[in-house]
């Protein structure tokens, strides 16, 4: 059995389902063969916490210098890019 499970399979098999998201994985729950629910180990950020964190650093982005000394400054693209060199 993979990471994606029908809504059936998963009303017959819900104890496994548990013991193998406690290990870590992650399971998805199709019905007709379309995603309709994920369940995810406690603790891991769900999709809209990450969606928050992400917008929180584009923001933070704009406000901050990279360089503190006010020099010039530097996208993070043009620092990965120099270091590609």
């Amino acid at each position: 059995m993979d990471g994606i499970i029908s809504s059936h399979e998963a009303k017959t098999r819900f104890g496994e389902l548990l013991s193998r998201v406690e290990r870590g994985e992650e399971v998805i729950i199709t019905r007709r063969e379309m995603p309709v629910a994920r369940i995810i180990p406690e603790g891991r950020p769900s999709h809209a916490e990450l969606s928050q964190l992400v917008e929180r650093v584009k923001q933070r982005r704009g406000e901050r210098l990279l360089n503190p000394d006010g020099l010039p400054r530097i996208s993070m693209r043009d620092l990965v890019e120099d270091g590609r060199k």
